[in-house]
């Protein structure tokens, strides 16, 4: 059967990511013929191999640090900033004494594994741990796996370095992740070539392939904004999670097109031309036939770099690939959500409602003021680093004056400054004028 071998990266809490990415390979119908992981990539690749989404969609979203952590029962009690700080002092005190008992996960993993049906599946399983006691690295495939230890091997697997080692017929073990999280060797040891990665942002070492690039088929599925903490285990974490790895792997397998956002389609009604960009020059105060000069050279220069980093290939074939990328920074310094689909029209159509939302806040108004105000007469070397403070902590920062027709003296040194220190803030403050404009 053709198909493609599934690698799942090792990181603790961040691991509920990679059930979002088995949701999208299952409503894609992307065939899976075999399995790898480390570390919690392998307890996630026995539910996959087992075929129980349900049964692991249900453990994440239930999921705990008391689930994965033996606590004392005054900790349990406390709110999530006291349980996170007194966890920290835990985790400090554990690696001094051996390691954090994980006993709540062993039994959460005896509830949930099903060996027979590991067994009986027709998908190649193997997953790496590290052996404390003979110092070498283990790879293991489940057929290799002795009766009746399938949920241990796995557990050996996952042994953070803040957990106790894991003990098996005398033997120590570790989270395999210190000598490979990502083990996409596995797949190569099966002759499997095309081959799905997911990469969680774990701790651990991540092996180079010794193959020939031509040969291998690699898709790498990689998380497009931070998890949170490898220890951090709550629900409404997980459920984010398993939300981003959904739409980072349609994306990938090219449901959506966007950089951050995730877009049905890219068609607009803004219609940019010759003459937009020279309001864009005359916005930021360059006069045309001054446009090459060093500083103004250098503004631009800014502004297009970051632009390239929101496209698809850094590069602009026409003007819906730079109005997709300003939407996306436009959208991401607004902190318009992420983690849902949209049309390119459909977030423009967001910003201007957000932008109308917050320009309505009083607080638009005191950093309106603020900027008005008589700071502009200090020396230009304190004036520039407290506009910075200021600008960096104001949330309508990119919002004041966002008028094509304003161009004050003071706007535009504004402007030209958040061109240099904030130049994603300048381009949101640039596309919004536009987009009001028109």
């Amino acid at each position: 059967m053709k198909g493609y071998g599934l690698v799942l990266g090792g990181g603790g809490a961040k691991g509920s990511y990679e059930i979002g990415v088995w949701k999208a390979l299952c409503e894609l119908d992307i065939p899976i013929i075999a399995v790898a992981g480390t570390s919690v990539g392998a307890l996630n690749g026995a539910l996959i191999v087992q075929d129980d989404y349900d049964k692991a969609f249900d453990l994440w979203t239930n999921i705990s640090v008391e689930t994965v952590i033996n606590m004392n029962e005054k900790i349990s009690e406390l709110d999530s900033k006291g349980k996170a700080e007194e966890i920290a002092k835990l985790i400090r005190a554990a690696v001094h004494s051996g390691g954090l008992d994980i006993t709540p996960l062993k039994q959460l993993l005896n509830k949930t594994v099903d060996e027979e049906k590991i067994r009986k599946s027709n998908m190649e399983f193997g997953f790496v741990t590290f052996s404390m006691t003979d110092l070498r690295p283990v790879s293991i495939f489940k057929e290799e796996v002795p009766e009746g230890q399938m949920a241990d091997y796995l557990l050996a697997s996952a042994a953070f370095p803040a957990f106790q080692p894991f003990e098996i017929d005398g033997k120590k073990f570790i989270d395999g992740g210190v000598y490979d999280n990502i083990p996409i060797s596995l797949m190569l040891e099966k002759d499997i070539y095309d081959v799905i990665s997911v990469d969680v942002s774990g701790m651990g070492l991540v092996r180079k392939v010794r193959v020939k690039s031509k040969d291998l088929n690699l898709i790498q599925i990689k998380n497009s904004e931070p998890l949170g903490p490898t220890l951090g285990f709550s629900i409404e974490s997980a459920k984010r999670n398993i939300e981003i790895g959904y739409y980072d792997t349609m994306r990938a397998f090219g449901k959506y097109n966007g950089k951050h956002y995730y877009f049905t389609d890219t068609n607009n009604s803004l219609d940019f031309d010759g003459n937009d960009i020279k309001l864009v020059y005359r916005y930021l105060g360059i006069e045309w036939d001054k446009r090459f000069s060093p500083q103004n050279r250098f503004i631009i220069y800014k502004l297009i770099r970051s632009l390239k980093n929101y496209s698809q290939d850094k590069k602009f074939k026409n003007t819906t690939g730079i109005i997709s990328a300003a939407a996306e920074i436009t959208a991401e310094v607004m902190k318009i959500e992420r983690i849902k689909e949209y049309s390119l029209q459909n977030l423009i159509d967001t910003i201007k409602e957000q932008y109308s939302f917050q320009k309505a806040d009083i607080s638009f108004e005191d950093f309106s003021k603020l900027i008005k105000g008589d700071n502009w007469n200090a020396d230009k070397s304190s004036f520039t680093e407290m506009m910075k403070k200021v600008i960096f902590e104001s949330k309508f920062a990119a919002l004041y004056s966002a008028d094509i027709n304003d161009i004050s003296d003071r706007t535009i040194l504004y402007r030209r400054l958040l061109a240099l220190a904030f130049p994603k803030i300048c381009i949101a403050n640039i596309f919004i004028a536009l987009i009001i404009s028109k």
